[in-house]
């Protein structure tokens, strides 16, 4: 796997976190650093490290390949093993707290070892109070993900504090290989107790196994100023710029985003956050054309390669609600935002939506249950929208001897409009894992 330079600059951001001392400055609307990795129902959990074997079938896998006839070729019916390891929570000192979300899964099908694959997913998070006044905030994510409906399980939910990866295992079209790697640094300067400033950024790439899949890098850069109205409620400002580039294809985008936030709790309970604004685009790249008649006859080609330049403006938010619970958390979110795309749409205006609830238990049970809707609109390309439509649900139950019972199962639904192309899976998961602790595993 190539190296390729992360650009690491400055972020989006915040408000000082709870833990770090200082005072609360309300619901944190936007932010980075450790801020929601490792967490579990909503909570914030002991470093939890787990290992075990599953056994699991696929209903239907998209290879990037095509038959005699031109058609894409579906692989049904697989199963095998698969052995997972993983390390999930938080850990915090006085003035620090470090977040990480780790699962690594080696699968092994029984009936088409061609496919079998290795996932990984790793979310790293930092935040260091170096005085009352500055805050620091790093994030690192990175994986390989060769089966899309394997990610779907660890894929964040939308909120307020969610990593959001470049890769979205909910809009990938082909179970190939992807590489993904990003990082983030956040300055947070809190001018008073109720007023704070952020600059920063991050840098990511992504490179795709497959020669016909496009892959991308890029950088953006931000900007937040964030105002504590009381002690329940937040209000401020972000700026965005966001740059991405095609190096197969010879295109590019630039996108800047400019959006008003809101935090607030409603009640002991529920927590709201809204964010509303607009994003100017700018994408260039190569597409091919068909070729006048006359010309064609003449050249004795049928199409041809030419420039092409789209200036857009749209909509920009998201919007979350959150009711938290002693031992539960039921979130809904939406978002519509620029995505580098899945490696056949490039840049593209992403409609998100989600619904989910978890439970950890204080004696032998964990489960949660999710379910969402994702939709790619290309800027440039001229091509048919993409949709999908996702749910799963998974469950732990705690066994004598640190073991615990696993089961998870997944679905997707997904489509191109105007053309024929519809594809549905599913994924079962059942299996045993080892892992010491004091409350139910929460893998979800």
């Amino acid at each position: 796997m190539k190296k390729r330079l992360i650009v690491l600059a400055c972020c989006l951001a915040s408000t000082a976190l709870a833990q770090l001392g200082g005072g609360y400055l309300g619901p944190a609307v936007l932010s980075s650093g450790a801020a929601g990795i490792g967490n579990r129902s909503g909570q914030l959990m002991d470093l939890r490290f787990y290992a075990g074997v599953n056994g699991v079938y696929d209903s239907s896998l998209q290879p990037v390949a095509i038959n005699s006839q031109g058609q894409l070729v579906t692989i049904g019916g697989l199963y095998g093993v698969e052995a997972n390891i993983g390390l999930y929570g938080t850990h915090s000192w006085r003035t620090a707290l470090l977040g990480v979300d780790y699962r690594g899964a080696f699968r092994e099908y029984a009936n088409d070892s061609q496919y079998s694959g290795i996932d990984q997913y790793l979310t790293l998070g930092y935040t260091w109070q170096e005085s009352r006044r500055i805050i620091w905030k790093a994030r690192l994510m990175g994986g390989i993900l060769s089966d899309a409906l394997d990610g779907i399980g660890v894929e964040p939910t939308i909120t307020s504090t969610a990593p959001t990866a470049v890769v979205s295992p909910g809009s990938l079209l082909f179970d190939s290989r992807s590489y993904y790697l990003q990082g983030g640094l956040d300055l947070t300067l809190q001018q008073t107790a109720r007023t704070s400033f952020t600059v920063g950024g991050q840098g990511f790439d992504v490179w795709r196994q497959s020669a016909d899949l496009v892959g991308v890098e890029g950088y953006n850069l931000r900007g937040t100023v964030e105002h504590r109205v009381n002690k329940n409620t937040s209000i401020g400002f972000t700026y965005q710029r966001q740059h991405f580039n095609f190096p197969k294809v010879f295109g590019q985008a630039d996108i800047d985003t400019g959006e008003l936030f809101l935090g607030t709790n409603l009640g002991r309970f529920w927590s709201f956050t809204l964010r509303a604004g607009v994003f100017h685009s700018e994408v260039s790249g190569l597409e091919s054309v068909q070729l006048n008649p006359v010309i064609a006859a003449l050249l004795g080609q049928a199409s041809t390669v030419q420039a092409y330049y789209r200036e857009d403006i749209y909509p920009s938010g998201a919007a979350s609600l959150t009711r938290r619970f002693k031992t539960a958390s039921l979130n809904f979110g939406y978002s519509q935002q620029v995505v580098p795309g899945n490696g056949v749409y490039l840049t593209s205006k992403s409609d998100n939506a989600i619904a989910g609830y978890s439970y950890t238990g204080l004696r032998k049970v964990s489960f949660s249950v999710s379910g969402g809707y994702q939709s790619l609109n290309s800027l440039g390309q001229g091509i048919a929208p993409y949709r999908s439509a996702n749910g799963g649900a998974g469950l732990t139950y705690t066994l004598p001897y640190s073991l615990h019972l696993v089961a998870r199962y997944d679905y997707r639904y997904q489509v191109i409009e105007d053309v024929t192309y519809k594809h549905t899976g599913y994924r079962v998961a059942v299996g045993l894992t080892f892992s010491p602790g004091k409350v139910p595993l929460s893998l979800w």
